[in-house]
């Protein structure tokens, strides 16, 4: 039940760093007077596309560890990891032609959820405190 725990703690920071982004590119979009209702649902998709994939990595990546630990080839589940990241790549793709050949909302606004992910996760695991460090004490200079 923690590692459930865990994922859902990283999804929903994710969510808000990733909307606070949304929210930024929105603004910029009405400053120049560009917003519109195509931004607004390219950026709901995005936000949703986005999400999207970092949950189902998380369940790919869970799914090959517990399996891992139960005993199975660490390669096998190194490769289910891989295969699942390509095949996540082209769902993505296949959504974003049927999306934009549609013109159904706003190319960019719907792209750029998926880099702000991106580039949250790396600020966000940056500034992660890692709990596997033991605390110094005051006063303690050993490294």
């Amino acid at each position: 039940m923690r590692k459930h725990e865990d994922i859902f703690g990283q999804v929903n920071r994710l969510a808000v760093a990733v909307a606070l982004c949304i929210a930024a590119m929105l603004a910029v979009y009405a400053l120049a007077g560009r917003f519109t209702n195509a931004v607004l649902l390219g950026a709901l998709i995005g936000f949703v596309l986005a999400m999207g994939n970092f949950i189902s990595l998380c369940i790919t990546v869970s799914n090959a560890l517990d399996r891992t630990v139960k005993g199975d080839n660490p390669q096998k589940a190194q490769l289910q990891i891989q295969s699942s990241g390509v095949i996540r790549l082209v769902v993505l793709v296949i959504i974003y032609i049927l999306l934009f050949r549609a013109k159904f909302c706003d190319p960019l606004a719907t792209i750029l959820p998926l880099l702000f992910a991106q580039v949250c996760l790396k600020l966000i695991e940056f500034f992660r405190k890692d709990e596997s460090e033991p605390t110094k004490k005051d006063g303690d200079n050993t490294p």
